[in-house]
């Protein structure tokens, strides 16, 4: 018998275990903290670019983005991040390890550097809207006054949006969770119907 004939025959099991696990994946998802979305962009303007052509100087911005996504994990940016004087709820960080600080930082903010632009986007997730929309604020800021730091002073950073906030959170991603349950349930329905009547 065929795999395809076999799978059709058992077709109602496979679905039912498909269902099962995209269901056990969102009750799952039910048990995370719900977290919005403010996300920011910077333009990367490298002063050495004048008199160079486009490409070469969109290389360039690409290459120092890359280096500021990278700084900003850092311990040395997110203390000057919470300095930089913006309304920021510390209290998740006040009380936490060296190490677990900074994988709660790694966890709360995502650069992004956006190919083949000077834009470096700047996504902060939290459980308050409010403060979302602050912390995507205080990194920008810092990005723009400070950012040069971490370049050699070479670069000029502007903001290019302010803080947009997601209407609806985005963690967890229920959709997408229920989704790769849905696709690992049948998957392992199909594996499971072929290991026992697969001759």
């Amino acid at each position: 018998m065929s795999y395809s004939i076999l799978f059709s025959h058992h077709r109602r099991f496979i679905m039912a275990i498909a269902i099962l696990s995209a269901v056990a994946a969102l009750l799952v998802s039910a048990f995370f903290p719900l977290k919005y979305s403010a996300t920011t962009r910077l333009l990367i303007i490298p002063k050495s670019s004048l008199g160079v052509d486009p490409y070469t100087a969109v290389k360039s911005a690409e290459r120092i983005s890359e280096n500021l996504a990278q700084i900003v994990y850092t311990t040395s940016f997110f203390d000057r991040v919470t300095r930089a004087g913006f309304s920021l709820d510390l209290s998740a960080f006040n009380n936490a390890s060296e190490i677990q600080k900074r994988k709660l930082w790694e966890k709360t903010v995502a650069p992004e550097v956006l190919s083949g632009t000077a834009l470096l986007g700047i996504t902060v997730f939290n459980a308050d809207k409010e403060q979302a929309k602050n912390w995507a604020s205080a990194i920008a800021y810092t990005l723009q006054t400070q950012g040069f730091e971490y370049t050699g002073g070479n670069v000029d950073i502007k903001i290019v949006d302010t803080p947009i906030l997601s209407r609806w959170p985005v963690k967890p991603n229920f959709l997408m969770n229920g989704f790769l349950g849905l696709l690992i349930g049948g998957l392992l329905g199909m594996i499971w119907v072929a290991g026992k009547y697969a001759k």
